[in-house]
């Protein structure tokens, strides 16, 4: 049994991932991550400014500040940790005018980065905005808030790793240990507080951390990767001249969103999961493999010969799928039409929501049937027009002999 529920997870993530992969290709999220990019690159800086403005007037916490934020840096930005300081601590001098520059600045960079931001994860979720213009921006605005707490909590969080690296651990052979558990910890954190964000819809809690922890262990993996690249490889990006340090910048802050929106993919998969499971039942005429018979188990039905599977004039609110068997469509006691294995009925009174219009009899011992609610069956044919073509083409045929029939 336990190997069983294995099995079937297993395959349930292959799938998932599958999905994900080709819904990320399907989506462009390429190009939406080279915007975001854009955006994000022009956020994030000033975000910094802005931060170090506002803790640094502290005189007692200002070089601890100054050290905090500039570890989050060399964080945030692989080997750019030099020269991004030294440019961020000369400007920062010059409090006065970085705080009229950066009040304004930093929120209309956030915003746009926001504004993209729900807007990506709308299309990810095939889902449209029902906000107001006014709703939209008021949304934009919380979100640029909670960014900009996140960098708070940031450069706090550096303080405190400081703080414990420098006197707990500092002789530590756990000090390793404690530095990628910590890296990880936070990261998978600030994933999870951008999702909660910025979904349109309110994913279960184990999900999300599941979603967030493998999108912070992708980006922790790659930035020591791209350390690694950028150190073997000193030429690389020299075609850029003076500008090869924003080069690798815009580069990183990419892939950074290339993952953030993979992250999404899985999360809106694992959300549909139920559909993406029943969708190769309706795609066999295209040559797509039907799913193992043990990921569909949990909507599987067995009925003997004569069970009643809905009455004529019952509320319609699902249709079923006959993996095995057969199914009688019976009308004042008639039989208009036998469904066999691979038909599907019940759709029409669950599409427009009236009672059921006949009575289906199972005709067979040991009759399979794969239950399919509505909420499941609106994903398929949402996110997949053959399918839509292929049921108004049955749905028409039956009309027209249901018709003869009468």
């Amino acid at each position: 049994m336990q190997s069983e529920r294995i099995k079937q997870s297993s395959g349930i993530i292959l799938i998932i991932i599958k999905e994900s992969i080709q819904s990320f290709l399907k989506n462009n999220n390429f190009e939406m991550s080279a915007a975001l990019a854009t955006y994000g690159f022009f956020s994030v800086i000033p975000l910094l400014f802005f931060v170090s403005y506002l803790l640094g007037n502290y005189a007692i916490l200002s070089q601890t500040i100054m050290n905090a934020i500039e570890s989050l840096i060399s964080h945030l930005f692989p080997l750019l940790n030099t020269f991004i300081s030294k440019e961020f601590f000369f400007t920062t001098q010059y409090k006065v005018t970085w705080l009229v520059v950066t009040l304004g600045f930093v929120f209309v960079s956030i915003m746009s980065l926001t504004d993209s931001l729900r807007t990506a994860f709308l299309k990810i979720f095939s889902m449209e905005s029902d906000l107001s213009f006014i709703k939209t921006i008021y949304a934009n605005a919380l979100s640029a808030c909670t960014i900009l707490i996140l960098f708070f909590f940031l450069v706090a969080g550096e303080i405190i790793h400081s703080y414990l690296v420098h006197t707990v651990f500092s002789k530590s052979y756990f000090f390793v240990v404690f530095n990628i558990f910590i890296s990880l910890a936070v990261a998978t954190f600030c994933m999870i507080v951008f999702y909660r964000t910025f979904l349109p819809v309110t994913l279960n809690l184990g999900r999300l951390i599941m979603a967030s922890f493998v999108s912070a262990i992708l980006i922790i993996s790659m930035r020591d990767i791209f350390s690694t690249f950028v150190q073997s490889n000193p030429n690389y990006g020299l075609a850029f001249g003076s500008l090869r340090i924003l080069f690798f910048m815009i580069i990183w802050v990419y892939y950074c969103f290339l993952v953030i929106l993979f992250g999404a993919e899985i999360m809106v998969h694992f959300w549909k999961r139920d559909a993406l499971l029943l969708k190769g039942l309706f795609l066999q005429e295209e040559g797509v493999q039907k799913r193992p018979k043990n990921l569909i188990k949990k909507f599987l039905g067995r009925y003997n010969a004569g069970d009643v599977i809905f009455q004529e004039g019952e509320p319609g609110g699902s249709m079923f799928y006959v993996m095995a068997g057969s199914v009688n469509i019976c009308k004042k006691d008639q039989v208009i039409r036998t469904m066999k294995k691979g038909e599907y009925f019940g759709e029409m009174s669950m599409l427009v929501d009236t009672p059921r219009t006949a009575t289906a009899v199972a005709v067979e011992p040991d009759t399979q049937l794969v239950n399919i609610s509505h909420d499941n069956f609106d994903v398929i044919l949402k996110e997949n027009p053959k399918i839509v073509l292929s049921i108004l083409k049955e749905m028409t045929m039956r009309l027209k002999i249901t018709g003869e029939h009468l």
